[in-house]
C-alpha cells in the first residue's frame, strides 16, 4: 500500500481524535516542530523505527520535545506514537506529520507561504504581505521567512503551487535565456 495514503489516513484519524480532545492546535504546533526536526536530524527516523530500542525510549524522543505542553495534548501525541509503534508503522511518522499539518491548515483556512529574501524582512513588511495574500483575515496567513543570498536581490514568494519570483537571479536567468547565453559561454 502507498505510504502517502496510509499516512493520510492516520493523519485524518488523528486530526479528528485531537479535535475531540481539544488538542488540535497544540498537536498542529507539535507536528510542525517534529517535521522540522526530521529536516535537521537525518537519524531521527532510523532511531524511531529501531525496534531494538524500547517503545518508551522511542516515544520519549518526541515527547521530550514538548516539556511545556498541556498534559492532554501530550497524551494525544503519546497515544498516536503508541499506535504507530503497535501497528509497525513507525516509518510513516514524518509523512503523517506533514499530512496532519496540511489537513489542519485546510480545516482552519490557513494560507501558508514561504517568503525568501536576501536580507531579513521586518515585521511591518511581513504584515503587509499577509494582508495582500488574505485581505479579510491576514491573521490566517502563516508566512515562513527564509534567507538565500543566491537571489542576489528582490524576493521569491511561494504560496501553494503559485510562485512569484521577483529576484535579481531570476531576471538574470531570463536575460541569459533571451540572448541565448548560458553560464559556460557568457561574454
Amino acid at each position: 500500500m502507498n505510504t502517502g495514503l496510509i499516512a493520510a489516513r492516520y493523519a485524518s484519524a488523528l486530526i479528528m481524535y485531537a479535535s475531540d480532545h481539544r488538542a488540535g492546535h497544540d498537536l498542529y504546533l507539535m507536528m510542525k516542530r517534529i517535521s522540522g526536526f526530521f529536516t535537521l536530524e537525518a537519524e531521527l527516523e532510523k532511531t524511531f523505527c529501531n525496534r531494538m530500542i524500547s517503545r518508551e525510549k522511542r516515544k520519549e524522543l518526541f515527547l521530550d520535545m514538548f516539556p511545556n505542553y498541556p498534559r492532554e495534548s501530550l497524551q494525544v501525541l503519546s497515544g498516536f506514537l503508541d499506535l504507530l509503534i503497535q501497528q509497525r508503522r513507525e516509518h510513516i511518522i514524518r509523512y503523517a506529520c506533514l499530512q496532519y499539518i496540511h489537513l489542519y491548515r485546510k480545516k482552519h483556512g490557513i494560507t501558508y507561504g514561504v517568503l525568501t529574501t536576501v536580507v531579513p524582512v521586518d515585521e511591518g513588511t511581513a504584515d503587509r504581505i499577509k494582508k495582500l495574500l488574505e485581505p479579510v483575515h491576514p491573521e490566517k496567513v502563516e508566512l515562513e521567512m527564509k534567507q538565500d543570498a543566491r537571489l542576489l536581490g528582490g524576493f521569491s514568494l511561494r504560496v501553494g503551487m503559485d510562485v512569484w519570483d521577483a529576484s535579481l537571479a531570476a531576471r538574470m536567468r531570463k536575460v541569459r535565456k533571451a540572448y541565448g547565453l548560458t553560464d559556460n559561454n557568457q561574454t
